[in-house]
């Protein structure tokens, strides 16, 4: 019963938030800053990069606020987080001068369809976890996904630690290149446009 009202509270929480009501924003805030950090955390563990994401991903809820339909507000925030966190991740890549030199010119275009890529987004990185040999995709899900340490999976599978972290080394630069590669192409075709 109480999560139920929770819930509620939740949803009209982000209602006002909806018609710009600052204090709403601000309790969001207050609300969900650690839980999101936390998860944030556990897939970049690195303190300032994780608060930059928060950062990014209240900023961005703030900026959107009228066009948002959510229902789920919770479950936003946290697909939110880890699309931050991705963004964060491909900018460490070798191509991040890139990303940076056209992040403007591809946002701003594309942030009308924003639920269609991430929508695309998301289905390309199912697509990629399912091609992934079955021990490597099962440990990228345990570390990723579900926020288990090396330590904790290395013991759940009965493998040594080292074999988990090359595991998910190796998954991990074969998305950041899958990534780099899509969006490289899809930066290439909209300076064409351009």
């Amino acid at each position: 019963m109480e999560s139920c009202r929770k819930s509620e509270n939740d949803l009209h929480l982000f209602d006002l938030l909806k018609q710009g009501n600052e204090q709403a924003f601000s309790k969001i805030y207050k609300l969900y800053w650690a839980e999101l950090y936390n998860a944030a955390y556990k897939r970049l563990p690195e303190k300032e990069k994780c608060q930059d994401v928060i950062q990014n991903v209240f900023a961005d809820l703030w900026n959107r606020k009228a066009e948002l339909d959510l229902q789920k507000p919770l479950a936003y925030l946290h697909t939110a987080v880890r699309f931050q966190v991705l963004k964060h991740i491909q900018r460490g890549s070798k191509n991040s001068f890139l990303y940076q030199a056209f992040e403007g010119k591809l946002i701003s275009p594309l942030r009308a369809d924003g639920e269609l890529l991430e929508k695309e987004a998301k289905d390309l990185i199912e697509l990629f976890i399912k091609a992934l040999p079955k021990k490597r995709r099962k440990i990228f899900i345990l570390h990723y996904f579900e926020g288990l340490s090396t330590a904790k999976i290395s013991v759940d599978l009965n493998i040594s630690q080292k074999t988990v972290q090359n595991q998910l080394t190796t998954a991990t630069h074969a998305l950041k290149f899958r990534l780099t590669h899509i969006f490289l192409t899809i930066a290439g075709s909209l300076l064409y446009l351009f």
